[in-house]
C-alpha cells in the first residue's frame, strides 16, 4: 500500500511540472522560461538577442518583472553567472566611466519621460524595485537620456537590495531573456 501510495505522490509531481518546459540551457519559473545573456550589448541588441529565441508558446523578449519573487529569481540568474566578489563598487566618474554592472530587462519608456512599458507589451502593474531617487534621467549630469531599465550592482548593499535604475540605452551590459514555456499559458 505505500508502495502505491508513493508512485502516486511521484507521478502527480511530474504530471504538475510537465505542464511547462523550456528549451535547454533555460530556467523554469512561474511558467516562463528565462535565460542569462553574458554578452555585454545595448538594450536593442539585447531585446533583438531575445526576440530570436522562441517556443511554439511565443517569441522571447528581454525579462519583463512583475513581482519580488520574479525580481529576486532574475538577479540571482545574474549573480550565479558572474563573480559578484570581482566586481569592484561603482564610482561616478565624468573621467573614468567604469563599466556599469547589472543586467537589462524589459522596462523602458519609447517616449522620453513617457510611461514604463515591457518589451513583451506584458502591462507592469503596480510592481516597481527603484533604487533611491531612481528614475532620475541623469545620465552624468543630464549628458543623455535614460529610457531603459536594469537592476544594478553597484556595492554589497544593492547587490541586497536588487534595485532598478534607468539608463542610458547605449550602454553595454549583460541581460537576461524571458520567453513562455511550453504547455499551459503564462501570465
Amino acid at each position: 500500500m505505500n508502495i502505491l501510495i508513493l508512485i502516486t505522490v511521484v507521478a502527480m509531481a511530474t504530471v504538475g511540472n510537465a505542464a511547462y518546459s523550456c528549451p535547454e540551457f533555460w530556467n523554469l519559473f512561474g511558467g516562463n522560461c528565462y535565460r542569462y545573456q553574458g554578452d555585454r550589448l545595448t538594450w536593442s541588441d539585447a531585446e533583438a538577442r531575445c526576440n530570436g529565441y522562441f517556443t511554439s508558446a511565443g517569441v522571447g523578449h528581454l525579462a519583463s518583472i512583475h513581482s519580488l519573487a520574479e525580481n529576486r529569481f532574475v538577479y540571482e540568474m545574474f549573480k550565479s553567472s558572474v563573480s559578484i566578489n570581482d566586481i569592484p563598487d561603482w564610482v561616478y566618474s565624468l573621467a573614468d566611466r567604469n563599466p556599469v554592472y547589472g543586467i537589462w530587462f524589459g522596462l523602458h519608456q519609447t517616449v522620453a519621460d513617457g510611461p514604463w512599458k515591457n518589451s513583451d507589451d506584458t502591462d507592469q502593474g503596480n510592481f516597481f524595485r527603484w533604487g533611491g531617487a531612481e528614475p532620475n534621467n541623469d545620465y552624468y549630469g543630464g549628458e543623455q537620456v535614460e529610457d531603459c531599465v536594469h537592476i544594478w550592482r553597484y556595492n554589497d548593499a544593492s547587490d541586497i537590495q536588487q534595485t532598478w535604475n534607468d539608463m542610458y540605452c547605449n550602454e553595454v551590459m549583460s541581460f537576461v531573456c524571458k520567453m513562455p514555456a511550453d504547455g499551459e499559458s503564462c501570465e
